[in-house]
């Protein structure tokens, strides 16, 4: 083998090695990045299935921090977003007028 042909290999042989280790540190950032995403993705679906509760709770809440005029829990329900306006109570309705009795 000449000088030519070793360099030649060598320099062959450096960039394979240099490639396989820029392989393998790439798959194992791609492996952390795919853990990462399914734990965000698990936390999205759990949050998706409790969004009926949290409603819930917060529609409780706003029922009765209306109700009761607590505006320690009004205040509360403001600092995460959320507000709400209480609705006039309707008046009863008056009652029909008596109807005469027909004629014949």
């Amino acid at each position: 083998m000449t000088k030519t042909q070793y360099g030649i290999v060598t320099t062959v042989a450096a960039l394979c090695l240099f490639t396989m280790l820029a392989s393998v540190f790439l798959g194992l950032a791609n492996r952390s990045a795919q853990l990462d995403v399914a734990a965000r993705q698990q936390y999205v679906q759990q949050s998706l299935q409790l969004e009926g509760l949290y409603r819930e709770i917060i529609r409780a809440l706003a029922e009765l921090a209306a109700r009761h005029n607590d505006a320690d829990v009004r205040e509360m329900l403001q600092r995460h977003g959320i507000t709400y306006s209480v609705a006039a109570p309707s008046a009863p309705a008056a009652a029909p007028a008596a109807q005469a009795p027909a004629r014949k």
